[in-house]
């Protein structure tokens, strides 16, 4: 029999018939773009595709590090795409594109995006672990998704990831594609975003046609037309948003997604307050310009294990406030599993966070996952349960 505590955060397996125990925590993540091989149906102006992926997100044509990619000609086509090639099978949290900045040409519409793991010869399978179609009727300037990390647990896995023009219509262009994730299992994604749609408020009304919970509904598109962007009405020192996230909890870290395409808000300065409003802790964000060589988007904020129940986003000069998406995550709970010498266990965490024990007695089924019926007993700050050996194997995580 085996058991295995597959957590969002730390997953421990013990295979008890031979007393092995094992356990693995999720690594941080990195633009698995980089170093691998993009192709497309074809390229012009010598915006080859090795340049969409070379690490460089100067958005200026001029500067030599954009894509560029004109329709298919070829008599019948209906569509065309680019790809690159990550080398080997990963899990894939979040799909993002850094814009051209030299000319506003919104291209990103009536487009899929696929990934695909390898089929044992080095080539794509024939099902995708992930294929979505996007904008079917808007066009904008960038795009960035974090569906595939939601889409299966540990995010999705694939080693060959696409763009494809569904309309064959006018063009592809871009100044990078990135594709951020591991090569093991994630730790976090939006299934654990413990900001996603949480109670929000704001130093003055949100502008411009833009609402108060766009910055925390879990899409990471900074490109403002497609109406995921927040943005303030008022233009001060210390415009701020500020997310309620309902107790406070021991924090691991925080992603902030700027505003591509307009250099709205150039410095943030991000504040953990605890239930009492106190500041716990505090940082400055540099967001580089967003139509400059380097330009920002995605910051990563760590918080170390700072306890706080909310966070506030806020202006340090006199400028609008505007942003696509704040992430945060709690630290992992400590899982501990102890054998208890009659083929079972015992398992273990603390009595924080608000965390439901679930199981699934099949790891592919992402939607067999329920509340498990296992009784948790709770003493000195601690949850445990004693797991006595059932046929077949039985899943656990923790879900807050």
């Amino acid at each position: 029999m085996k058991i295995t505590l597959a957590a969002y955060y730390i997953a421990t397996t013990m295979l008890i018939c031979s007393a092995t125990l094992q356990a693995w925590a999720d690594p941080g993540v990195t633009n698995l773009a980089i170093g691998g091989i993009a192709t497309s149906t074809r390229s012009d102006f010598g915006g080859t595709p090795d340049k969409g992926i070379d690490g460089n997100r100067d958005g200026n044509f001029g500067d030599g590090s954009v894509f560029y990619e004109n329709a298919d000609p070829t008599a019948g086509a209906t569509s065309y795409f680019y790809q690159v090639d990550l080398g080997q099978n990963n899990y894939i949290n979040r799909v993002q594109f850094l814009p051209r900045t030299d000319a506003d040409q919104n291209v990103f519409g009536n487009f899929n995006i696929s990934i695909y793991p390898d089929d044992g010869t080095g080539n794509p399978a024939a099902t995708p672990s992930f294929s979505q179609n996007y904008n079917s009727s808007y066009f904008g300037d960038s795009f960035a998704t974090l569906d595939p990390g939601a889409a299966a647990p540990g995010g999705a896995n694939g080693r060959f990831v696409s763009i494809t023009r569904l309309d064959n219509n006018y063009w592809i262009t871009f100044a990078e594609m990135e594709v951020i994730g591991s090569a093991t299992p994630l730790q976090y994604t939006r299934n654990n975003d413990i900001a996603l749609n949480k109670p929000v408020t704001t130093s003055s009304a949100p502008g411009f046609g833009a609402v108060i919970t766009a910055g925390n509904d879990g899409n990471i598109t900074g490109d403002f037309g497609a109406g995921s962007v927040y943005h303030s009405s008022n233009h001060s020192i210390g415009e701020y948003w500020q997310v309620d996230l309902g107790a406070n909890t021991p924090l691991s870290y925080a992603e902030l997604f700027a505003r591509t395409s307009v250099n709205s808000t150039t410095e943030f300065k991000v504040s953990l307050l605890d239930s009492s409003m106190n500041v716990v802790q505090s940082v400055i964000v540099d967001n580089s310009d967003v139509t400059g060589p380097t330009p920002g988007y995605d910051h990563e904020i760590d918080f170390n294990g700072a306890i706080g129940r909310y966070i506030q986003v806020e202006t340090t000069s006199d400028s609008y406030l505007a942003f696509s998406e704040l992430e945060a995550f709690a630290v992992p709970p400590n899982l501990a599993i102890v054998p208890d010498g009659s083929n079972g266990v015992q398992i273990s965490w603390p009595n924080t966070g608000n965390y439901t024990l679930q199981q699934n007695s099949d790891l592919s089924n992402a939607g067999g996952w329920t509340t498990s019926s296992y009784s948790i007993t709770t003493a000195n700050g601690t949850n445990s349960i004693t797991i006595t050996s059932p046929a077949g194997n039985l899943f656990f995580r923790l879900k807050q």
